[in-house]
This record gives C-alpha cells, sequence and structure tokens, in this order.
C-alpha cells in the first residue's frame, strides 16, 4: 500500500515517540498521526466495502458514506498543517492500523476492529481539544467537529453487531 507522502515505517516497527505537546513539533506530531489514522481509515473503509460483500448492505452503505467524512477529516487536518508550518513527511507514522485491519476476515472482525480504533481516535482528539482550550481555537475546532463524528463511527459496532467500548 502507497501512503505517499507520508513516510512509514517498516510493519511492525513503532513509529518514534511524539514529541512533548509543550513544544510546536509536539502539535505537529499529534497532527501527523491523526491525519495518517485518517488516511488509513479511507483505504480500510474502500477496503471493507469490496471484501465483505456478504455484510448487510445497510452497514455497507455506512461504511461507503465514512469514505467521505474520514476524506474531510483528513483533508482539514492536513490543511490546518500546513497552515502552522507542518510537514507530512516530518516523523515517520506506523501502518499498524492498516495491519490490524486488512487481516479480518468477516464484516463483524472489521467493524468491531475500526471502532475500536476510531474510539481511541476520539479520546485522543478530546485529549487534544482539551489540551489546546482556547489557545488555537482552529485546530480545537477542527479536533472536535472530527471526535463529533467519530461517535456515530463507533456506534456502528453497537448497531450491527451489539459491540461497544469499554
Amino acid at each position: 500500500m502507497d501512503f505517499t507522502p507520508f513516510i512509514v515505517c517498516s510493519p511492525g516497527d513503532r513509529a518514534p515517540r511524539p514529541r512533548p505537546m509543550s513544544t510546536p513539533d509536539g502539535l505537529g506530531d499529534r497532527m501527523r498521526t491523526a491525519a495518517f489514522a485518517e488516511l488509513q481509515a479511507i483505504v480500510a473503509f474502500r477496503w471493507a466495502v469490496d471484501q465483505f460483500p456478504d455484510a448487510p448492505p445497510a452497514l455497507r452503505d455506512k461504511w461507503t458514506a465514512q469514505v467521505a467524512d474520514e476524506t474531510r477529516h483528513y483533508e482539514m487536518i492536513c490543511r490546518r498543517m500546513g497552515e502552522l508550518g507542518f510537514e507530512l513527511t516530518g516523523q515517520p507514522v506506523s501502518t499498524a492500523l492498516w495491519e490490524s485491519l486488512k487481516v479480518c476476515t468477516t464484516d463483524r472482525d472489521f467493524c468491531i476492529r475500526i471502532a475500536s480504533a476510531e474510539e481511541r481516535g476520539r479520546l485522543a482528539g478530546v485529549r487534544l481539544v482539551d489540551y489546546l482550550g482556547k489557545s488555537d481555537p482552529e485546530t480545537t475546532a477542527i479536533f472536535q467537529e472530527i471526535a463529533d463524528d467519530e461517535v456515530a463511527h463507533v456506534a456502528l459496532a453497537a448497531t450491527f453487531f451489539d459491540w461497544v467500548p469499554e
């Protein structure tokens, strides 16, 4: 899978730890990780629609709709990173999310794994919103919007498979 323009770690390798949040590079690292997670989700939802033709049509329709949401999230983060002077290539990123999803063999397994990842991303976004507070209202608004959208994304696993995050 080509994730250009990102610099990706070799499969199985971890990305460098993000730098401290108190530094501009720390915010850039978190935004880069979030943008890359959104890109992996775009790829994953497209893949799942093709991979699981026997999934309930309503679920496949939701996955298709999520591609648009994930694309919007990705574009918002990338635009803001550019405004702040952060490069997508600033640090290597991990493909662990995509690697964990492409081995799913059932629509249920995929739906639950992606919902779990979306919930982790939502929580990270909430933490970022709390940290930024009023110091960066534009970035705060972006991550608040994404966190709000993720609630519905996570809920798909509950709707179709009675799964809820811990």
